[in-house]
């Protein structure tokens, strides 16, 4: 954290994250990248995002990124207020390209997701589950049987329940998500009352996506149930409805995959 001190007797307040060597850059890149799309549609959901680069006097290679400092408690984030903020994010952004991805691919956690644009939602999930696999089997060791039963969910599964989102004259909208969405990112300002989230992996998806990682296990808060429900309740289901908890847990899946190969945890990927 650092001060700065204004001839009007005003101080700024940031905060500044380093990190190392070249996963240390694609890190703080992604972050800088990904808070700063947040900003411009959204600037009362995220600090203000300032810089990053390399620092110029540095053994080994170190990065930063710079932001604004805000001041937050760790109280349960109220699930309407950040639902409404979430839900003004998803209908208010717009791809550049029109299509899903991101220009830069952003870490979550401490690995690197697949966000090369792609028209088509379907293939850009298929895209990123098999990343997901490819980074879970190359950490935690190969899985038969796992290998195959991605390869039937991408083959088989997807088509089916992701398919009918852009069949029959349907189309779904390229919305800007956080892209890592759990309890430890979100935050409330203890003066305001306001609620911010940090740490983004952001990308344009399907808006369902960003709540996948709101389960029970390993949320217990924004996975109670709640939070769900009332993000739905405000934004709406996407048409077919009756296929909505099919899209969750395949979303979740592949969350839960990536969250696997990030902590090095085999067991994970059996849960």
């Amino acid at each position: 954290m650092a001060a700065v001190y204004l001839p009007t007797d005003q101080t700024l307040i940031y905060v500044s994250q380093c990190a190392e060597y070249e996963q240390g850059k694609a890190m703080l890149k992604g972050e800088f990248y990904s808070m700063n799309e947040l900003y411009m549609v959204a600037p009362n959901l995220v600090p203000k995002p300032h810089a990053w680069g390399q620092l110029t006097v540095s053994n080994p290679e170190t990065f930063y990124f710079l932001c604004d400092y805000l001041e937050t408690s760790s109280q349960d984030p109220d699930p309407v207020q950040l639902c409404s903020k979430l839900v003004t994010l998803h209908k208010s952004s717009k791809s550049p390209t029109g299509m899903f991805g991101f220009h830069v691919n952003p870490l979550r956690g401490n690995l690197p997701l697949e966000t090369t644009w792609n028209p088509s939602w379907s293939d850009f999930f298929v895209h990123l589950f098999q990343k997901s696999l490819h980074l879970d089997q190359t950490i935690n060791g190969p899985w038969r049987d796992l290998g195959r039963l991605v390869e039937q969910i991408t083959a088989q599964v997807v088509p089916q329940v992701l398919g009918p989102l852009e069949a029959d004259g349907r189309s779904i909208k390229p919305s800007l998500i956080h892209g890592d969405l759990w309890t430890g990112n979100i935050a409330t300002d203890p003066n305001t009352g306001e609620i911010y989230i940090f740490d983004a992996s952001s990308y344009y998806a399907h808006h369902e996506m960003e709540i996948a990682i709101w389960r029970r296990i390993p949320n217990s808060v924004v996975g109670s149930g709640v939070y769900v429900k009332t993000y739905l309740a405000q934004m709406g289901i996407s048409e077919p409805v009756e296929q909505f908890d099919d899209r969750h847990r395949l979303y979740s899946a592949c969350t839960a995959l990536h969250a696997a190969a990030c902590h090095n945890r085999a067991s994970a990927r059996e849960e």
